[in-house]
């Protein structure tokens, strides 16, 4: 008889377990790297294809809801794919995808609003509630002076954004993200946009003859609007250089993140519409600002993000300005600001005439001919709130101000307080070039509520506070 005690069985490590132990840092760096590859095709498919161009947003869309709906689903999941849809946004618009015009606000705003409801956060944060509330009595003014059509129109258009800062603050207030996870989420806002740098650069080098002059260019901006491609572009730099200056990365991810930044910044720039590039450098300088208030392993971070500016701006700019035959160092000379001054200036004027509840949501475009002889939209944010939801409107940015520096107040280390500064610089960069028609600043301002969770720092924090209490028990 054998007895099995006797006999040793060896363990068998399952392989792949192994190789993950073995090899994590490769195993982390390769989905950023095949999202990334994925992207490169998607967008000229999405861009032919009208099945592809419907099907994608509404893929993503079931996906966030599937993660939000999923009670025992981490939040942060349907974070990722809301962060990813953002980005989406102004690629479905190029590929003309047959979906509503505000469906990035809406839908991101959707998955959000489930995954609170399904988990039963229902606590809201009180002064981006009273952000919303207060814009709301304008809204009674143009639904008593429009048809109920035009009505909709306008209120979806102008209230849509105001309404996803409030969600996305309320989302954010609940949710606590480590580093590792808010750098993922970073990386999946830039993700889509390599699918628009493509479009981009694929309809500049195919179309024979652009011509190129002092203006914005549609043609280098794959046939859709400068404004917005350019600033989401610019978004695109923004979320690469803070993934890599924030958090813990290594040789890879400065690769990948320089690459990518170096092409958002060229195809940006090549549009000739410069807010996304203004916006993406305020935004940046105000994290390495705070970044540096912890000197020594800032500048470590510093010196390549210095590399990767010299190699554009001694080696991909000059090419690309002669490529545009010298007007595109033209283009970035020129300090005009295309009416953005008159319009702000004509706001002010038309609260000057309407000072409690404004002229209604929309209305101001047509109020402001009286002051400039043209039908024009504002481009900013700040002075249309003001135009068109009067005093109501002051008080609601003065609460939104307020819960900004709350959230910047709360943040106990310099990466929190780098990170919530660099969002709020290039959201409002952002809303004071091209007002609120795209859902990332909306999207980015909110992001400014999220808890960051940092270990280590948290460790140090616990250990300076120990070693006080230990002196002050001797003292």
């Amino acid at each position: 008889m054998i007895n099995t005690r006797q006999i040793s069985i060896p363990r068998i490590q399952p392989i792949a377990r192994t190789k993950l132990a073995r090899y994590p840092k490769i195993q982390k760096f390769k989905l950023p790297l095949v999202l990334a590859l994925v992207h490169v095709p998607l967008g000229l498919l999405l861009y032919r294809s009208s099945m592809l161009a419907l099907a994608h947003p509404l893929a993503v869309l079931s996906l966030g809801l599937y993660f939000a709906i999923r009670k025992n689903e981490k939040i942060e999941r349907a974070a990722y794919v809301a962060a990813y849809l953002v980005g989406a946004e102004v690629l479905w618009r190029m590929g003309s995808s047959p979906i509503f015009w505000e469906f990035g606000k809406y839908a991101a705003g959707a998955i959000m609003i489930t995954a609170l409801a399904r988990r039963r956060h229902w606590k809201m944060p009180s002064l981006p509630l009273l952000y919303f509330a207060l814009l709301i009595p304008a809204s009674f003014l143009t639904i008593i002076g429009n048809s109920l059509t035009d009505a909709r129109a306008k209120l979806s258009s102008n209230m849509s954004g105001p309404l996803l800062i409030f969600v996305t603050c309320w989302f954010f207030s609940h949710v606590r993200l480590k580093g590792t996870q808010l750098k993922k989420l970073l990386t999946l806002i830039a993700v889509p946009l390599i699918s628009v740098a493509v479009i981009s650069l694929f309809y500049t080098v195919t179309i024979e003859d652009i011509q190129f002059t002092n203006e914005s260019n549609w043609l280098t901006s794959g046939g859709f609007g400068p404004n917005q491609v350019s600033a989401m572009l610019g978004l695109g730099v923004f979320v690469c250089l803070a993934s890599y200056l924030l958090f813990k990365t290594g040789f890879r991810d400065l690769l990948y993140f320089g690459l990518l930044s170096l092409l958002f910044a060229a195809q940006s720039v090549l549009t000739f519409s410069r807010g996304g590039m203004y916006n993406a450098i305020g935004g940046t300088l105000a994290i390495v600002f705070f970044q540096f208030w912890d000197f020594a392993p800032s500048l470590k971070k510093v010196v390549p993000l210095i590399g990767v500016s010299v190699i554009f701006l001694l080696l991909i700019f000059p090419f690309i300005n002669d490529f545009t035959g010298g007007k595109l160092q033209e283009r970035f000379e020129d300090t005009t600001t295309t009416n953005r001054v008159e319009i702000i200036e004509s706001d002010f004027q038309i609260f000057l005439e309407n000072p409690i509840l404004g002229t209604g949501v929309g209305e101001a475009k047509s109020s402001r001919k009286e002051f400039l002889d043209l039908l024009a939209s504002s481009h900013t944010e700040f002075s249309r709130v003001i135009s068109e939801h009067g005093s109501f409107g002051i008080l609601a940015l003065v609460a939104l101000g307020l819960a900004t520096i709350n959230n910047f107040r709360r943040q106990a280390s310099p990466v929190g307080r780098a990170l919530i500064a660099g969002l709020i610089v290039w959201s409002t960069l952002f809303m004071f070039n091209a007002g609120m028609r795209l859902a990332a600043p909306a999207f980015m301002w909110g992001l400014a509520s999220v808890s960051i969770v940092l270990p280590h720092f948290q460790r140090k924090n616990a250990q300076n506070t120990l070693e006080m209490k230990t002196k002050l028990a001797k003292a």
